[in-house]
């Protein structure tokens, strides 16, 4: 594959070892897809500004974005073998501060993260998308096969997921258009409410502070009247001070002043969606959250009850029950008074 490589952007020191891996990215993607040595691409590194302006050019979307594909060869499908000696594939230009900025919240390079762009914006050029499930699968796994040829897939990074722009907006899209079709107002409301809350638990998970596991999560929580509280997870090198994101995310709206919630969302870089631990279940089941919805990078989803997640949770039903057994079996003194002053009455 000829590639025409140009760093058109001074925000973030670009090396040539991140120009060498991308390179490598797009020929293990021509050499999996089998495609003509004459084959031709070109890749542009931007700044925010430039890749903002071309969203709102071309994409009506008034925000920067991390990866942007435009196709010369218009066809709907990845081109097949003995096609034309010459093909001219199309344009890739990658945001270098946003992948900066993935790159920390998903815990790897930068040199990584734009050789995932780069192949990801490949794949778009050779006709893959992601608007359905079943699509969106089967683009995951050609990446996952490219990446394997240079040793970044996520098998090669333990098990760690991705998730580009374009693909967490097709999975906003995916959760509004659900909600919009949805039987019943509440119905409606309440998938708005999804979609919202894991833009916002991902925007927060950027900010975890992870120096020793390298595992970002985030949540967020809605309450009764319409808040959202954020919260990531925060390490500590004494490890039992950790804090998890769904903890800090709701001990922060109790502290405004919240007891009632609607909904807790979280999300993490995992396979399947990501269930809190037990003490965060402990927790949700204290304030009786009765919505708890865990989704991933990939963007599946899965909901539960703070009841499926902790059936046999301590309540304060059990804490006052406890309490009244052990005054009467040991003699608790507040019982104990209460009990004398009552005879003093009846006498």
């Amino acid at each position: 594959m000829i590639i025409n490589y140009r760093n058109d952007q001074d925000k973030v020191e670009v090396t040539k070892e991140t120009e060498s891996l991308l390179r490598k990215a797009l020929q293990a993607g021509a050499r999996v897809h089998r495609l003509p040595k004459e084959t031709e691409v070109s890749v542009t590194l931007v700044d925010n500004a430039a890749i903002h302006q071309l969203n709102r050019d071309y994409r009506n979307v008034d925000r920067p974005t991390d990866v942007l594909s435009f196709a010369l060869d218009e066809a709907d499908e990845p081109a097949e073998v003995g096609g034309p000696e010459e093909h001219l594939l199309g344009d890739i230009v990658i945001s270098a501060e946003m992948a900066q900025k993935q790159a920390g919240e998903f815990g790897h390079s930068l040199n990584r993260e734009v050789a995932y762009l780069a192949v990801h914006s490949l794949l778009h050029l050779l006709g893959y998308d992601h608007k359905k499930t079943a699509d969106k699968k089967a683009m995951r796994a050609e990446e996952e096969k490219i990446l394997e040829k240079i040793h970044l897939s996520q098998a090669d990074l333990g098990g760690e997921m991705h998730m580009s722009d374009d693909v967490k907006d097709a999975f906003l899209e995916t959760l509004l258009a659900g909600a919009k079709a949805a039987k019943s107002d509440a119905e409606e409301e309440a998938g708005g409410d999804v979609a919202m809350l894991f833009r916002k638990a991902r925007e927060a998970m950027q900010n975890a502070y992870i120096p020793y596991s390298h595992f970002p999560v985030g949540a967020a929580v809605l309450t009764d009247d319409g808040a959202i509280y954020t919260g990531c997870n925060v390490e500590n090198a004494s490890y039992g001070l950790s804090l998890c994101a769904e903890r800090n995310a709701i001990f922060k709206a109790v502290t405004e002043g919240h007891r009632t919630f609607r909904m807790l969302l979280v999300t993490g870089n995992t396979t399947a969606p990501i269930a809190p631990c037990g003490a965060c279940c402990q927790v949700i089941a204290e304030f009786k959250i009765p919505r708890i919805v865990m989704t991933n990078a990939a963007g599946d989803v899965q909901e539960a009850t703070y009841a499926d997640l902790l059936p046999f949770g301590f309540s304060e039903e059990e804490l006052a029950e406890g309490q009244e057994q052990s005054g009467k079996k040991a003699g608790n003194p507040a019982a104990a008074k209460k009990a004398a002053g009552s005879k003093r009455k009846k006498a």
